[in-house]
């Protein structure tokens, strides 16, 4: 068994892949059990009497719920979206990038939405903190072969952080817009598009809300009203529940940044992972200097934060940016533009803020590791999390016999190969050596008097006769290599048509939530 700094670690199978047919969603545990599994998670987090950053958790938990959810509730009204009210006593949570997202992540929004208890809400936060080079949408056409294009919207760079990359302005959009439209046209099937009409009339928000908002902006806009808020993590981070969770950490860096690596070392050994950069790279760790579990966000870019031990220095990259702070509530650490990295933000939705957090197959997976750092440097059990995906095809029409297709050509292509008699007349120049073949046949199947040297002739002669009647099939063969080509391209179509990374705008709401009806099998459990 794997250890890391806390002894020996328990891990657990990974029983949830991707489907890959449509339409098909699946989770881990049953979705139907969340609500129960979120009640206990709240029981046994409220119990816990370790203090975080100087306070009991139990206390911390609510202090952070009533200082983020007012948060959410301006945000997701400054969207244009009618918030819903409500309490959250029993608080679900799920969380993503703004970006162009396929309907296997949009079906954690809306299986949340469905789970939510009656008269209260949940929280989606939005990652702004992750870094983008391009937001673009992948978009079928056809040009006598379906091909998929990539449509950009918005550009940052690989060390700039979403939530400072500006909306589309209307022009951009609207180039946006007219560019998958000239794709889609290829496509010329109503059906396949329907989701694309509603979504192209979006008309993107005010600009100081940024990409995230509008791109969240525009999924909620085709959700229509559901009981849930949405948050960004820029935001979550001027709380001062999440300054008193990352002041914890960044006072104890050096015992935290040991835990972290010794946790992803057992990790990776225990589930065979071979690259340093998985689950997460570790934190480097000198005389000089520990790196965090975050980022500092300045001049457009985020720079990943150390502390100095000997100084008792907050430094971005090689810039100091202030002391190590005393208390969590000096007015210079509560301005700093401090972001949390994934296992961070996750472990801070999951301990500290909600009560079940709904993750995809990454987060699913990376959690495991965020587990073990939980119960080692904090010394909590960490509650239980849920995962779902999906799969959903664009409606192209299926085609569902290439598989047979192709076992039979190549079947069709062993029997010209071994057998090209079987494809002659009767009659014909070729008459004399059938005959002779067959005659050395039954010899090796009738007798046991043949010598080795004798039978090793036969064979070959055989061989040799194949070889000479294949000149007359030689069009068949051909033939048949022509529709295995002809199959390929085929095959090359459905790697467009039975995609599950087309992005939300083109799919209908409905679908995706009849994929929500899926993942809870219809299930009467509801409420709190």
């Amino acid at each position: 068994m794997a250890h890391a700094a806390g002894g020996p670690i328990a891990w657990p199978a990974f029983d949830l892949e991707i489907p890959t047919t449509s339409p098909a969603a699946v989770a881990v545990p049953h979705a139907a059990t969340w609500t129960t599994l979120a009640r206990e998670n709240r029981a046994a987090l409220n119990a816990v009497t370790t203090e975080i950053g100087g306070m009991p958790l139990a206390e911390l938990r609510r202090t952070a719920r009533a200082e983020a959810l007012p948060l959410a509730v301006a945000y997701t009204r400054g969207l244009g979206v009618a918030a819903p009210s409500g309490t959250a006593d029993l608080l679900l949570g799920t969380g993503h990038q703004p970006l162009l997202v396929h309907p296997g992540i949009w079906v954690k929004y809306l299986v949340l939405a469905r789970l939510v208890p009656p008269g209260q809400v949940g929280l989606n936060l939005i990652v702004d903190s992750d870094a983008v080079d391009e937001v673009t949408a992948e978009v079928p056409y056809h040009d006598g072969q379906w091909r998929r294009a990539r449509v950009p919207l918005a550009r940052g760079g690989p060390s700039t952080p979403i939530e400072v990359i500006p909306a589309p302005r209307a022009h951009e959009w609207r180039q946006f817009v007219e560019t998958v439209d000239r794709h889609l046209a290829t496509v010329a099937d109503g059906a396949m598009t329907a989701g694309w009409v509603r979504a192209r009339q979006f008309i993107p928000p005010a600009s100081e809300h940024g990409l995230a908002g509008a791109l969240s902006s525009l999924r909620r806009s085709l959700e229509g009203p559901r009981p849930y808020l949405d948050l960004p993590v820029s935001h979550l981070v001027r709380t001062p529940a999440f300054r008193r969770f990352a002041f914890a950490i960044l006072r104890d860096a050096g015992r935290f940044a040991v835990i972290h690596n010794a946790c992803l070392d057992a990790y990776r050994e225990h589930y065979g992972v071979r690259t340093s950069a998985q689950p997460f790279p570790d934190l480097d760790i000198d005389d000089h200097r520990i790196e965090t579990p975050f980022w500092y966000v300045a001049g457009g870019q985020r720079w990943p934060l150390f502390v100095e031990p000997l100084g008792r220095r907050l430094m971005a990259g090689d810039r100091d940016v202030g002391p190590v702070p005393d208390d969590p509530e000096e007015a210079s650490f509560a301005d700093a533009p401090i972001r949390p990295r994934a296992l961070t933000l996750t472990a801070f939705a999951r301990v500290v803020l909600t009560d079940l957090f709904i993750h995809g197959i990454g987060g699913g997976r990376y959690d495991r590791a965020t587990d073990a750092v939980v119960r080692a440097f904090f010394g909590i059990a960490p509650p239980a999390y849920a995962t779902a995906t999906a799969t959903l095809f664009l409606p192209f029409e299926a085609d569902s016999t290439i598989d047979a297709e192709r076992q039979r050509l190549h079947r069709l292509l062993l029997d010209l190969q071994h057998n090209p008699d079987r494809f002659l007349g009767a009659d014909g120049a070729h008459r004399a050596l059938v005959e002779e073949k067959w005659a050395l046949i039954r010899r090796l199947e009738q007798g046991d008097h043949l010598t080795r040297r004798e039978r090793r002739a036969a064979t070959q002669r055989i061989r040799e006769l194949n070889t000479i009647l294949q000149v007359e099939v030689a069009d068949k063969v051909v033939a048949a290599q022509r529709s295995l080509a002809r199959l390929d391209r085929r095959q090359a179509d459905t790697e467009v048509t039975a995609y599950r990374g087309y992005p939300f705008l083109f799919h209908r709401v409905e679908a995706v939530d009849a994929l929500v009806d899926l993942l809870l099998d219809m299930s009467p459990e509801r409420g709190a």
